[in-house]
């Protein structure tokens, strides 16, 4: 069934009973995302990170540490993706759906270059990492593949909260080959999740170097971590900025008075992310002595947020179209409870 609502041509939600209530639902999916977000920043950071220190500097064992850990986090990230895709299904089928038809053969790319990209993670920990070395060709070609990911989850993601061109672009062309390469906040959103995830994996390396047996490289790793950590943190402050300025005007004021959690949201992640880059920085010149466990609690917390604002920014493009409340409620509590003694 397709609904008029404002001169927007939008599918109605599915039929099916949700099988709990929706405001669980959607605690479940900010959630699962995050987690799935942590794995997801390790894997992509870390081989940012790699292949960076591979063609800066080649004797460097740095790299090759690194890409042995890959196949494992490549795993964990696809596993911990499965939870908040579903729930987005559940939640926002019509919008989701109706943005992954309208760049089908690019939505449908991300299963090819993931297989791909996986095998390239494989290679490089089986056949080089063991040695101590990395192939920068096929380290390259694995990053490029995953970014090529991150992009289609981009391009959907903010497609598929900009109702108002899916007709224009659907009767243009009902192949399946649009992108969303029109929209101002495509490429601040891709590039705040981008750097977030070198900033992460930083970190992550340096918990790694600072417990590694082996005291030179330990302390390099963590040299290198943390220095990746504060730096890009730096720069993706201003990469959010142009994100939050770049939404449409209506969902831009959400964080600028028009709404008291938008707005503490938003001074809430500024303040931590500045907390953050004092701490990162300090860790980072103090050395492998100095204690991340504050740090880390910043870090986890300043991503939790961003995870809030990116969820109330999608429901200020959405008001008034998309309303979860109307949506009718089956509760399942088997089948809940036994999500969560697995997801736990």
């Amino acid at each position: 069934m397709i609904a008029f609502v404002a001169n927007l041509i939008v599918p109605a939600p599915d039929v099916l009973p949700v099988p709990a209530p929706t405001s669980v639902m959607h605690l479940l999916l900010l959630l699962t995302f995050l987690l799935h977000l942590l794995a997801m920043n390790a894997m992509l950071g870390g081989l940012l990170i790699a292949l960076v220190t591979a063609f800066r500097k080649p004797d460097s064992g740095l790299p090759a540490t690194v890409v042995g850990s890959t196949p494992t986090l490549v795993a964990s990230t696809v596993t911990l993706g499965v939870a908040p895709l579903l729930f987005l299904q559940t939640l926002m089928g019509q919008f989701f759906f109706t943005s992954s038809i309208l760049m089908g053969w690019g939505w449908f790319s991300v299963v090819i270059v993931l297989i791909l990209a996986y095998y390239g993670a494989y290679l490089q920990a089986f056949r080089w990492a063991k040695k101590g070395v990395v192939n920068t060709g096929v380290l390259l070609a694995t990053v490029l593949g995953f970014l090529w990911i991150a992009f289609m989850f981009s391009n959907n993601t903010s497609l598929m909260a900009a109702p108002a061109v899916w007709g224009t672009k659907y009767f243009a062309d009902p192949r399946g080959l649009h992108l969303n390469l029109g929209d101002p906040t495509l490429w601040p959103r891709y590039l705040h999740a981008v750097l977030g995830a070198a900033a992460v994996a930083g970190l992550v390396l340096g918990w790694w170097g600072a417990r590694l047996k082996d005291a030179v490289a330990g302390a390099a790793m963590y040299a290198t971590g943390l220095k990746t950590f504060t730096l890009v943190t730096a720069v993706n402050v201003l990469a959010g900025l142009w994100y939050l300025m770049a939404l449409p005007r209506e969902a831009m004021l959400l964080f600028m008075g028009r709404s008291p959690l938008g707005t503490g949201i938003l001074t809430a992640g500024l303040v931590l992310s500045l907390v953050a880059l004092f701490l990162g920085w300090r860790a980072w010149k103090k050395g492998p002595g100095a204690g991340l466990w504050p740090l880390t609690l910043v870090a986890v917390v300043v991503m939790a947020v961003m995870v809030v604002m990116r969820d109330l920014a999608r429901g200020g493009l959405l008001a008034g179209i998309y309303t979860p409340e109307a949506f009718p409620v089956e509760p399942q509590w088997l089948n809940m409870g036994i999500f969560t003694v697995l997801f736990l």
